[in-house]
C-alpha cells in the first residue's frame, strides 16, 4: 500500500476517495471551492455560535455590566464616556460598547444584540483562519515520504513527491472547524463581553501580517498603478488596522502582545530587519494613531486624570504587575485553560510542537516564507504564554471585568 492512500502520509494528504475528487474539482474551479468553503463556515457558525444565542438571559455579573453600559451610551447619546448606573465605567475602551449600541439600534435591546459583536468576531476569525490555511496551510514544495514496495511490503523505499495543492482545501476546512469547535471559542463567542472581540481583532492582525509576510514574490511587492500600494502593503496595512481595533477593544495589550509575537518570530527565522523595512512602521503606526488617538483624546479631555489613573493605571499597569480583584491563580492556570478549554484538540498539541523541531532553527530559516506558517503559530502560542507568565509580584488570572 502506498502512502498516497493513507491520511497519515503527511499533513494535508488525502485518500483516493470522493473527498479527494471533490477537492480536486475545487482546485480546478476555485470559485466552486470558495462557495463550498462559505457553506462550511455557515454550518460552523450556526452550530457553534448562532443556534440558541439569545435563548438564555445575561450570565454572571460581567455580561450585564457591558450590556447596560452600551444601553446607557444610547440613552445618554454620549459615545465618548461609558457609564453604568450613572457612574463612569473606564474598565474597557469603547469598541465593544459601540458595537452593542449599534446592534441595539438595529435589532432592539435584547440578549441577542448583546452577544452579536462576539459572534461576528468569532466568525471573522474562523473565516480568516480558513483563508490563510487554504493559501499557506500546506507548503507547496516537495516532501520525501516512505512507500512500501508492492512486491515486498518489507522493502521500504524513499520517494520525493509533490504535495497536492487540493489538500490545502482539506487543511483549511479542518483548521476552521478546530478553531470554531472548542470550548473556549464557543463560550466566549456566545457571551457579550470584550474578550472575543479582542481575540478577533488580535488574531486577524497576526494573520494579516503573515499574509503580507508570505507575499514576498516580486509581483506581490510591485505597487499597483492605481492606488500605489502593493499586495504586500495592503496586507500589512490591514494588519495595522486590526491592531487599531484591538486597541479600541482592550487597550495597549492590543498592540503590545502582537508586537512581541511578531518580533520573536522574525528574530527566530532571521527576517527581522528585512521585514521591518517592508512593514513601513511609520506609515502603519500613523494609521493606528489616526484610528485610536481621537477617542483617547476626547475621553481624557472629558474626564481628565480620573480616566488616565483608572484605565492606564489600575486596569492596565496594576492588572499586569499584581493581583487585583482577588483574581489570583496558581502557576499552571493557563496550562489548564489550554488543555481543558481547547479540548479535545489540545491533546494533539504536544506532538504537533515536537514535529516542528524548534531546535533546528537553520531548517526553518532556509524555508520559503510561505512555508513558515507552522513556526509562526508556535511563536504565537509561546508569545501569549510568555506574556501571561511574565515575572510579576503575584501571578494573576486576567479578568474581562
Amino acid at each position: 500500500m502506498t502512502a498516497e492512500r493513507s491520511f497519515g502520509a503527511w499533513p494535508g494528504q488525502l485518500p483516493q476517495s470522493w473527498l479527494h475528487r471533490l477537492f480536486q474539482s475545487w482546485e480546478a474551479n476555485p470559485k466552486q471551492g470558495w462557495r463550498g468553503a462559505a457553506l462550511w463556515l455557515l454550518l460552523l457558525a450556526m452550530l457553534a455560535f448562532i443556534f440558541g444565542l439569545g435563548s438564555i438571559g445575561l450570565v454572571d455579573e460581567t455580561e450585564p455590566l457591558f450590556a447596560e453600559a452600551a444601553r446607557q451610551m444610547l440613552v445618554r447619546a454620549d459615545w465618548v464616556t461609558p457609564y453604568f448606573n450613572e457612574a463612569t465605567r473606564f474598565d474597557k475602551p469603547p469598541l465593544i460598547y459601540w458595537l452593542m449600541a449599534i446592534a441595539y439600534q438595529i435589532f432592539g435591546v435584547n440578549e441577542w444584540s448583546v452577544r452579536l459583536p462576539s459572534v461576528v468576531s468569532a466568525i471573522a476569525l474562523t473565516s480568516f483562519v480558513l483563508y490563510v490555511l487554504q493559501r499557506h496551510g500546506v507548503p507547496a514544495f516537495n516532501r520525501t515520504i516512505t512507500t512500501n514496495s508492492p512486491a515486498n511490503s518489507s522493502d521500504n523505499t524513499s520517494a520525493t513527491q509533490p504535495v497536492p495543492r487540493h489538500s490545502r482545501w482539506f487543511t483549511a476546512l479542518l483548521g476552521a472547524a478546530l478553531t470554531a469547535l472548542n470550548l473556549e471559542t464557543i463560550a466566549w463567542a456566545r457571551v457579550g463581553v470584550s474578550d472575543m472581540l479582542l481575540s478577533g481583532c488580535f488574531g486577524s492582525a497576526l494573520l494579516a501580517f503573515f499574509m503580507g509576510y508570505a507575499a514576498d514574490a516580486p509581483g506581490e511587492r510591485r505597487s499597483h498603478w492605481l492606488w500605489g500600494f502593493s499586495r504586500q502593503d495592503r496586507w500589512y496595512f490591514l494588519s495595522y488596522g486590526c491592531l487599531a481595533l484591538a486597541i479600541l477593544a482592550k487597550g495597549p495589550v492590543g498592540i503590545v502582545l502582537p508586537a512581541i509575537i511578531v518580533f520573536g518570530f522574525l528574530v527566530y527565522v532571521g527576517q527581522f530587519w528585512q521585514t521591518l523595512l517592508e512593514l513601513k512602521p511609520w506609515r502603519g503606526l500613523t494609521l493606528v494613531a489616526l484610528l485610536t488617538v481621537p477617542w483617547y483624546w476626547l475621553v481624557i479631555r472629558a474626564n481628565g486624570e480620573a480616566y488616565t489613573r483608572s484605565f492606564f493605571g489600575y486596569h492596565n499597569f496594576d492588572r499586569f504587575t499584581q493581583t487585583v480583584n482577588n483574581h489570583g491563580a496558581p502557576w499552571y492556570f493557563y496550562f489548564l485553560v489550554l488543555l481543558v478549554g481547547f479540548a479535545p484538540w489540545s491533546l494533539f498539541l504536544p506532538a504537533a510542537i515536537a514535529r516542528l523541531r524548534l531546535r533546528q532553527r537553520r531548517l526553518w530559516m532556509a524555508k520559503p516564507r510561505s512555508a513558515q506558517l507552522a513556526i509562526f503559530a508556535a511563536a504565537w502560542l509561546i508569545g501569549v504564554f510568555g506574556f501571561l507568565r511574565s515575572p510579576r509580584p503575584s501571578f494573576r488570572a486576567t479578568s474581562c471585568r
